[in-house]
């Protein structure tokens, strides 16, 4: 017996022993209601023996079940307490079988045929115990009929001796019924247990696939944050470089650096958004966007793409206003657009928005490229897939761009329909909710050179690379720079430094196994106040994500592009002149006369 079939055999057990209680009690107030109904046609001490005997048993086999009942599942698994069962039905079949050689010559027809009847309705109950455990019916209704059968066959009584035969006819019946019926309960009972120990593999290969999802995590966290690290420092000092150089043959040659170190950045920045995801910490906050100003900022972007390729690039947005996340589903349509431009060698790349019959808004980004087969577009959504990549060009993305749509899309409700035809051209379909007018907020751009005032940064990282590119950088913004290796060494120089700085710039790894997290905890005790401070990292794990955020932090992960840089400092610097603005004007209508003196903490930074 393997080991399928000793599982089958204990659920058997456990299942009959189950119902154990219901035959045992059930068969002893039967011999109660028939002793009591011919208590006077019966010898009083037969009678009295064959109740006790009846008592006796019903006694063992419930103190059987009960300790089944009691003990442990190891100790249920024991094969003699099936014994034990099948001994005790067998028992209580002798001695109701012994009720015509003790009683049969007192009755007359009447009551043996009502004793019969009675003999008969319990083998009808013992066959539906035995579709759990055959020999449980076996072993009561064999010794239970047989010999009334025989007795009626013997009597000489034509009624009686029809009876007789039937009784065999009904017990051969009831076993047919019950072999067939176990052997399907056995087959329940088996497939149950397979059915378990699929779901115990799948549950397992489901464990392993996940520790290769967090191993994958991992890898890629420990390995991003690497190789971040010298390209966060190239693109610092490319854009430096770039603010201070004039003359237009380096210029190019920078432009080409930079565009190399920006489709780097892609790459990056796309496993970054995977692991964003996968953190479930991106945000959905929508607003009422205004698509002119989305389709603007797309065709700069990828207006030289299409012109290189001799691609047209049209957007047409009607005045649409839409209700979304500008962000996200800015991001989303970035990676549409970015796979429409790769895959079209010829023709044109359309964006449009028009109004749905619904009252939505149909985004559409469609092109006239290499098309997708119908066997493939569902397979197109999922992580690292790419057509018609195998080299694994690494000019063509990651194959993550589709997926992150699905995701994004998925994240802020918004329903996407794919339609291809190979050779034709694919088209996109987002349909986002109708967004008010009057509610629009069109951001206007600055066409100055972006400087910055008496703006004092701190600077921690322990790669110099990192430190000397973000120096020249925010130096060339009129930023004030302070510099630091370790967390003591900040501390040291913010105490001795004549400015308190207005911002701090701290990478997550630290020496002496000190995080950035902790850093800016530690400075912002020996300041007082709640400085302003980003965490900059190349580490994409989830982990860290929740980490930062949880601590109340900016998160900025490298390679920074300066840009993303830029907006940060506008915004706090904008802040803080605005709020020192006013602490100003109301010195002024008090009639203060203040001191000149170190400069003190930000205005707008509030005191622990």
């Amino acid at each position: 017996m393997n080991e399928l079939d000793q599982k089958v055999y204990r659920e058997q057990i456990r299942l009959i022993y189950a119902q154990g209680p219901v035959l045992v009690l059930g068969a002893a107030l039967c011999a109660i209601i028939i002793s009591l109904y011919l208590w006077r046609h019966l010898p009083q001490n037969a009678l009295f023996l064959w109740l006790g005997a009846i008592t006796l048993t019903t006694v063992l086999r419930m103190w059987v079940i009960l300790t089944f009942q009691r003990i442990s599942e190891a100790d249920r698994e024991r094969r003699h307490w099936g014994v034990f069962f099948w001994i005790g039905t067998l028992s209580a079949g002798l001695i109701w079988g012994a009720w015509p050689l003790m009683f049969y010559s007192v009755y007359d027809a009447d009551h043996l045929l009502l004793i019969s009847a009675v003999f008969a309705a319990m083998v009808a109950v013992s066959a539906a115990s035995g579709n759990i455990y055959l020999p449980s019916f076996l072993s009561f209704s064999v010794p239970l009929i047989m010999p009334m059968a025989v007795a009626h066959l013997l009597s000489g009584d034509g009624v009686l001796a029809v009876t007789g035969v039937l009784l065999l006819v009904f017990l051969a019946v009831n076993y047919f019924l019950a072999s067939r019926g176990s052997l399907q309960y056995r087959e329940l009972i088996r497939s149950r247990f397979e059915k378990q120990v699929l779901l115990e593999q799948l549950e397992a290969e489901k464990r392993i696939a996940d520790r290769a999802v967090i191993a994958k995590s991992r890898f890629l966290a420990a390995a991003s944050h690497d190789m971040r690290q010298p390209l966060h420092a190239m693109g610092l000092f490319l854009r430096a470089l770039r603010n201070r150089e004039s003359d237009p043959k380096q210029l190019r040659i920078i432009d080409g650096m930079s565009m190399s170190s920006d489709s780097l950045s892609g790459l990056f920045n796309s496993l970054l958004d995977v692991s964003r995801l996968d953190a479930e910490i991106i945000e959905f906050l929508p607003t009422h966007v205004l698509v002119e100003e989305l389709f603007d900022g797309l065709r700069a972007q990828f207006v030289q793409q299409c012109a290189n390729k001799d691609i047209e690039l049209a957007a047409q947005s009607r005045d649409c206003v839409v209700y979304t996340d500008a962000i996200l589903f800015g991001r989303v349509l970035r990676n549409l657009l970015s796979n429409a431009v790769r895959y079209t060698s010829h023709g044109q790349v359309d964006l449009s928005c028009e109004e749905a019959s619904d009252g939505s808004k149909i985004i559409t980004v469609q092109d006239t490229g290499i098309g997708i087969p119908q066997e493939e577009l569902e397979e197109v959504f999922s992580e690292y897939y790419q057509l018609n990549n195998p080299e694994r060009d690494r000019g063509k993305g990651l194959g993550l761009g589709l997926s992150i749509v699905r995701r994004l899309c998925d994240l802020m409700g918004l329903q996407i329909s794919l339609h291809s035809e190979v050779n034709q051209g694919t088209q996109f379909r987002i349909s986002v909710p109708a967004g008010d007018p009057t509610q629009v907020l069109k951001s206007k751009e600055s066409s100055t050179p972006f400087r910055v005032q008496e703006f004092c940064v701190l600077l921690i990282d322990d790669e110099q690379q990192v430190l000397s590119g973000t120096r020249h950088l925010l130096e060339g913004w009129g930023c004030e720079v302070i510099l630091a290796n370790t967390v003591r060494e900040a501390l040291g120089v913010i105490a001795l430094y004549k400015s308190t700085p207005d911002l701090v710039l701290s990478d997550y790894r630290l020496r002496d196994s000190i995080n950035g997290v902790d850093a800016v905890a530690a400075i912002r005790e020996a300041l007082e106040y709640e400085v302003p401070a980003v965490i900059v990292t190349g580490d994409a794990s989830p982990e860290r994500f929740k980490e930062v955020i949880k601590a109340g932090l900016l998160l900025l992960h490298k390679p920074v592009p300066p840009d993303e840089l830029q907006q940060l400092l506008s915004h706090l610097w904008r802040k803080n002149l605005e709020i020192s603005e006013t602490g100003a004007r109301r010195e002024r209508a008090l009639g203060n006369n203040v001191e000149s003196s170190p400069r003190p903490p930000p205005a707008w930074a509030p005191r622990t």
